[in-house]
């Protein structure tokens, strides 16, 4: 199925705006009467759509077409501004879509903005609203070409990949604190990482650590004991089980044959 391109979209009518804020562990199960863009200020919710999950956060926007049967699932509160309205384009060019939009604050911005005149039904308000409207969309198009280029994608995990870097002696570092440290589900979260590592976080972590641990065999006097807790090891077994499945060696061996080298 061809990808549907958000800069397409053609609005034949704006049937409403608004914005609300539900509680974490709100759940809920309908159907959109409409077609659907969802822009969240802050906070994270998961749609389910056909057994497909779409993260709604202040760096995601949701696109959703009319007779979208969905459940929703509120994991930390935050704002979110609904636009619903009915589309011109042809039903099967449009398909529920999750579009990245980085740090991008002024998308929110706008569609809070649009939510407010829309309220207040001022002169024109309509023709005012579908205006400001496709100017969310040309800037939720634009933010969305980088975010999926590999640079665009790095700076949505940036964060997490310096925690990792300062953190990787903790032995309680999971990829669904990281996942929500960066404002995504955990499984788009692993996506986005491995299209820009071309591994998943747990490999990625054990790969900072080892390295660190071969850092230590080779240059300091500590015990293989203590190098194994020293970079975020639970215990020297199982580094040692991590360390050759990665280098081939034990770590004994490695710094016996680091040390005649060096």
């Amino acid at each position: 199925m061809k990808r549907f391109e958000i800069s397409g979209l053609i609005i034949s009518k704006i049937n409403d705006v608004y914005s609300f804020k539900l509680k974490k562990h709100t759940t809920a199960e309908s159907v959109f009467t409409h077609s659907v863009l969802i822009i969240k200020q802050g906070g994270l919710s998961t749609y389910k759509v056909a057994g497909k999950e779409y993260s709604a956060s202040s760096e995601t926007v949701l696109f959703f077409p009319e007779g979208t049967a969905y459940s929703l699932d509120v994991e930390r509160f935050g704002g979110c501004t609904v636009i619903e309205f009915d589309a011109a384009n042809p039903a099967s060019e449009l398909t529920p879509t999750e579009f990245s939009i980085g740090e991008n604050k002024e998308i929110a911005k706008a569609a809070t903005s649009v939510a407010h005149f829309w309220a207040l039904k001022g002169p024109a308000y309509h023709s005012k609203c579908l205006s400001e409207i496709y100017g969310i969309i040309t800037r939720i198009s634009n933010e969305h070409a980088f975010a999926t280029s590999l640079a665009g994608k790095y700076g949505l995990i940036h964060r997490s990949v310096k925690y990792i870097e300062n953190n990787y002696t903790n032995p309680d570092l999971y990829t669904s604190f990281l996942a929500e440290m960066s404002g995504m589900g955990e499984t788009y979260y692993r996506n986005i990482f491995i299209a820009v590592f071309n591994t998943p976080p747990t490999k990625y972590i054990q790969q900072y650590r080892i390295d660190k641990a071969k850092e230590l065999l080779v240059n300091s006097e500590l015990s293989v004991d203590e190098i194994a807790i020293k970079v975020g090891f639970a215990n020297a077994s199982y580094f040692c089980k991590v360390f050759k499945s990665l280098t081939g060696m034990t770590p004994s061996d490695f710094a016996a044959k680091g040390r005649k080298i060096g």
